[in-house]
């Protein structure tokens, strides 16, 4: 019985040590993309690697939504977390939302 709760614990733990990464900060590079025609758009974003993901900002960022959309054209590193409970919501695209908690232009 010992030995099973100590393997369940080890499998358990493993298990959520493998899934940190996906679920952890990522930087992605890109550009701003909007989609939708007015007055019903939102911002999305297009990586280098071809992902697509909806902007969203931080609660606690020090800019908005706008100031991001305002460097449209340039190339963008964005810093933040992927929300993929929301894959099939509204305005989402196909990779999910990312939670802006940082931004730079690289270009």
């Amino acid at each position: 019985m010992r030995k099973t709760i100590l393997f369940v614990a080890a499998v358990m733990i493993s298990a959520a040590a493998s899934a940190f990464p996906f679920f952890g900060k990522k930087s992605i590079t890109g550009y701003i993309q909007i989609y939708g025609s007015e007055p019903h758009t939102f911002v999305g974003f297009v990586t280098d690697k071809g992902e697509n993901y909806t902007l969203d900002v931080a609660h606690d960022a020090a800019f908005t939504i706008r100031d991001i959309t305002e460097k449209q054209g340039h190339m963008l590193r964005l810093k933040g977390i992927v929300n993929r409970k929301e894959l099939l919501g509204f305005e989402t695209l196909k990779d999910g939302r990312f939670v802006i908690s940082k931004f730079t232009v690289v270009e």
